[in-house]
């Protein structure tokens, strides 16, 4: 809380960037409130789970460290059994599913979750969320957005100009996803962890249950991901769409000798950051805004969480511009 009372800090989005500021300004006894459009915590380092019990990894698809910090973060979620290493060496993934590691940091911490942000409204140190179903959240000290950089500018251009002209200027690939079950059969072992075939159309292709942590269960799954460019050329089309053409695209790698079970596309519009911002995040201390993501300093997990860390830090008065 404020001296005045008022929640400190209101963060859109529930991503790595949003869960790691928000855990950094809590550590340092900031109030703060979490806001995701999503069912749940996790960004792009998504699990999608179905009715029928299924579940798949069906954006990141693991992470990798670069850098000591980030090393140290992935080390932490080891000794916590939330990730294990898979394939190379240096790959993680979070246990049971991706986005385990962002959920449980996200845990204890004020959530709301199916709740999409239309616009920030208000005055410096007491913004309102105004919200898409018509509630509102706040008032507020501060506001992080840490969207996708063109919905973060669409949110910022009212209130922040300068910011969102800022988050403007990054760049994305979109990738489409395909999500498959089989019957174990259809499949031929042994299972392969991950391939990078050299393909116009298809730029990843891994089995869920290579990776630590997963049932087996009675179906084979795997998640095949698009190259930029072919997702370009199909992003608008209807899902089922894009799922016959990228089983299709991917049967020479797949080899199964039955039709899946289950075959369901998914797009990620804000993929892979091409042109990032350049910046480690976005803040103005005048007006109590600021923005995060991956989009700030480039396509990596790492790089979402290097600048969620890097706004917290802005907020508390220690750079990290």
């Amino acid at each position: 809380m404020t001296e005045q009372g008022i929640p400190g800090v209101a963060v859109i989005g529930a991503g790595l960037a949003g869960v790691i500021a928000a855990r950094d300004l809590a550590a340092a006894g900031r109030g703060v409130h979490i806001v995701e459009k999503s069912r749940g915590a996790g960004g792009r380092m998504a699990t999608r789970r179905t009715r029928d019990g299924l579940a798949f990894d069906h954006g990141a698809q693991y992470v990798r460290a670069h850098g000591a910090d980030f090393a140290a973060e992935i080390a932490a979620w080891a000794a916590r059994g939330l990730a294990a290493p898979w394939g190379e060496g240096d790959r993680f993934v979070g246990v049971p599913a991706m986005n385990a590691p962002v959920k449980a940091l996200a845990s204890g911490m004020p959530l709301t979750v199916g709740t999409a942000v239309a616009a920030i409204e208000g005055v410096p140190g007491r913004w309102e969320l105004a919200l898409a179903d018509g509630g509102r959240l706040g008032p507020f000290a501060a506001v992080l957005v840490t969207a996708p950089a063109p919905q973060a500018a669409a949110l910022l251009a009212p209130v922040a100009p300068a910011l969102a002209e800022a988050a403007a200027t990054a760049r994305y690939a979109p990738c489409l996803a395909l999500m498959l079950a089989f019957a174990p059969e259809a499949l031929a072992p042994p299972c392969v962890p991950a391939q990078r075939p050299d393909h116009a159309s298809i730029a990843w292709i891994a089995e869920e249950a290579t990776k630590p942590g997963r049932a087996a269960g009675a179906e084979r799954r795997v998640v095949v991901h698009a190259t930029p460019g072919w997702s370009r050329a199909h992003l608008e089309e209807t899902p089922d769409a894009v799922a016959r053409s990228l089983l299709a695209e991917a049967a020479p790698f797949l080899a199964a000798r039955a039709a899946p079970l289950h075959a369901v596309a998914h797009r990620w519009r804000y993929a892979l950051v091409e042109a990032p911002v350049g910046r480690a995040c976005l803040w103005d201390a005048a007006t109590g805004l600021g923005a995060a993501g991956d989009w700030c300093l480039g396509g990596r997990v790492e790089a979402a969480y290097d600048s969620g860390r890097a706004l917290a830090r802005a907020v508390l008065g220690e750079g990290g511009r």
